[in-house]
């Protein structure tokens, strides 16, 4: 089969800082003359950014290359190439021992290396496409319309025991303010009117930078640019969200009413022995204190059930705080023992059906608390942000309490493109979405 030169297809899987890094090696694929192909059909480069946080993201990454590894058998597809954490995690000759199909494999930090060395590998010299030029802060969005990530710093600072961020991505990196502002600058222009703040922990950036900076300083200078609408914050551990954050959450018009703060657990034994701070006490505190100064602020919260030794008096326990909470949105993961954590190897791991008896019943628990604090947008004229379209009378899109793939939205009665900024009446929820009409 003759295979089309010059046409590459990126599979990006995991979290939005590893997207950041496919949307700036597909800037790079554009600078060394490469096509983009949404589809992995009739392509001469396949790359494979893999994802190995958990188990089943390791294993959804090794079932992408191993499907791509079966297309260059049979010849549809020239060069073979794997990319982030799951590279980290086995090593790269290790994991090309594995899968020989592979022609390359790259750790995270070897990102900006893919391009060119593919180029190198078809033995094609270097032409840039119309458009893509040389500058660190372009990318090819992978978001959806009007949004983009501005990943703010690298690798963690945290040594949770359940955790392979550290050994994965390295240890805390700051981006430097100046370079962000000129990222996030660009973002706008290519039609951002979101950006949405991330990295392992936010509350940590530039702790690490020479003078030492904070998060609000970086603040500063985002909220400053012209043609920016709505700055989301995610990641926030809880110990990080201070009382400068909190007053510019309740201050600053274009940072969303949203704060994304990852718990993973309320009772104190649990957290402890997990490496974490805090309790259900403290967290409820700061709950208390983030409501009273922001009344409509939307949280979202992430929670960890089934860790070892975790006792049925615990997941009881979690499941009264959660009521107590009363998170806006909430996920839940089952704990999965990922060889190289200091937890795997513990005595009084959680069967695994007791993970997911645990599980389920802390999403009932939460559909009926999401079902009850949606209602109270009902009535209520809402800024929203146009997704797609559905059907031929209605849209999907998101408000400032919804961050895109974890929350749900909004189905907005009537038209309008997707990307643009509308406001809309709140008529009705449901357990996880809202219903509305463009007003």
């Amino acid at each position: 089969m003759r295979v089309p030169a010059g046409r590459v297809h990126l599979i990006s899987l995991g979290c939005a800082k590893n997207q950041v890094d496919a949307e700036r090696m597909l800037h790079a694929f554009g600078l060394e003359g490469f096509q983009t192909a949404a589809e992995p059909e009739n392509v001469e480069v396949v790359i494979v950014n893999t994802c190995a946080f958990i188990r089943p993201a390791e294993e959804e990454a090794v079932d992408a290359l191993l499907g791509a590894a079966e297309r260059k058998r049979r010849g549809h597809v020239k060069v073979l190439i794997a990319t982030g954490c799951l590279v980290s995690r086995y090593g790269q000759e290790k994991l090309r021992a594995l899968i020989p199909e592979l022609d390359e494999a790259f750790l995270p930090a070897e990102a900006s290396r893919v391009a060119p060395a593919v180029r190198a590998l078809l033995g094609r010299a270097s032409a840039p496409r119309a458009g893509f030029s040389a500058s660190p802060s372009k990318r090819v969005l992978l978001s959806g319309p009007g949004s983009a990530f501005l990943r703010i710093a690298e690798g963690c600072a945290h040594r949770c025991a359940f955790c392979l961020i550290p050994t994965l991505r390295g240890p805390l990196r700051s981006t430097p303010r100046t370079a962000l502002l000129q990222e996030a600058e660009q973002l706008v222009r290519q039609g951002a009117g979101e950006i949405i703040v991330v990295a392992q922990d936010i509350t940590q950036y530039g702790r690490d930078l020479k003078p030492r900076i904070s998060l609000n300083t970086l603040l500063d200078g985002l909220v400053k640019i012209k043609g920016l609408r709505w700055l989301r914050l995610m990641y926030a551990y809880p110990d990080g969200v201070e009382e400068g954050l909190i007053r510019r959450l309740a201050g600053e018009k274009k940072l969303c009413k949203y704060l994304d703060m990852p718990v993973q657990h309320s009772q104190k034994s649990v957290l402890r022995r997990m490496g974490r701070p805090g309790d259900a006490a403290t967290y409820l505190a700061l709950l208390t204190r983030l409501r009273r100064r922001i009344p409509d602020l939307v949280v979202r919260t992430t929670l960890l059930t089934g860790f070892p030794g975790e006792t049925e008096a615990d997941h009881e326990g979690l499941k009264a705080f959660v009521s107590a909470a009363r998170f806006d949105r909430l996920g839940v993961f089952a704990y999965s023992p990922e060889a190289g954590t200091r937890a795997a190897g513990w005595p009084g791991q959680v069967p695994a059906r007791v993970k997911a008896r645990r599980l389920a019943e802390l999403m009932d628990l939460q559909a009926g608390i999401s079902r009850t604090n949606l209602k109270r947008w009902i009535g209520k004229k809402l800024e929203c942000l146009v997704e797609e379209p559905s059907g031929l009378k209605h849209v999907i899109a998101r408000t400032r309490g919804d961050a895109p793939e974890v929350d749900g939205g909004i189905v907005l009665a009537g038209q309008a493109r997707p990307g643009d900024f509308v406001r809309a009446r709140v008529t009705g929820s449901t357990d996880h979405d809202l219903i509305g009409e463009i007003a």
